[in-house]
């Protein structure tokens, strides 16, 4: 079996939830869309949950816009960045290391941001743009409208921010596959169209955590609900 689950957002009571309802097998895949961190603050048992997982079945980690506003913060240290994390959930990201770590993000103070989250940029050095399982292509937020016949796909940072009304959600990539992502909250039920499925469904403001499970064609969401694809 394979899932693919959507942005979590430091929201580890959903995340458990969710997976107490996959109940995943050691030859199971994983397949998370990004945003594991911001806007909520557990941000350490998010973090050590995931990397658990990632000892113990083929986990697929892919990166997120929020993901790759840290990378561009913390790894290759573009300053420009702090503003989008103050404004997106930086603050609650920080907020279980204390009044020291949301002032060095006031600060940028790079190196002990590094120290405080090392963890997280560990994660973020697996991560992959995207990936195609079947019938599916997952990935963070969307397609351009000239990248639906490229291959292989050069991710643009444009690619992290996509939202849905500016996706065709009929189109399927190179013709064959459907979009599956999360990044933009748009309801408490999947959006399931012939070329796009977003699952994502509000973890960052404690609603659901979704999951598409490919061989049983249908998704789950948190509190136990189905959609049949």
């Amino acid at each position: 079996m394979y899932c693919i689950i959507g942005d979590i957002h430091g929201n580890i009571e959903e995340l458990q939830k969710l997976l107490a309802l996959l109940k995943p097998g050691k030859s199971d895949m994983l397949i998370f869309l990004g945003d594991y961190i911001d806007k909520l603050p557990h941000t350490k048992e998010t973090l050590a949950l995931l990397e658990k997982l990632s000892r113990g079945y083929d986990c697929i980690f892919l990166k997120g816009n929020h993901d790759y506003v840290w990378e561009r913060y913390l790894i290759y240290e573009d300053l420009t960045r702090q503003e989008f994390l103050l404004q997106y959930g930086g603050r609650e990201t920080l907020k279980q290391f204390g009044q020291e770590a949301q002032r060095a993000l006031e600060e940028n103070n790079i190196s002990m941001l590094k120290e405080m989250l090392h963890s997280y940029i560990k994660l973020i050095e697996k991560m992959e743009y995207c990936y195609i399982i079947e019938d599916y292509l997952a990935l963070h937020a969307g397609l351009l409208p000239d990248q639906y016949s490229q291959y292989p796909l050069v991710f643009e940072e444009r690619n992290f921010f996509i939202r849905p009304d500016n996706i065709h959600m009929k189109e399927k990539y190179l013709g064959t596959y459907t979009l599956v992502a999360g990044h933009t909250h748009l309801g408490k039920k999947p959006t399931l169209e012939e070329g796009y499925i977003n699952i994502d469904l509000g973890a960052g403001y404690g609603k659901y955590l979704c999951a598409l499970l490919g061989e049983k064609h249908m998704l789950v969401r948190s509190d136990g609900k189905e959609f049949l694809l």
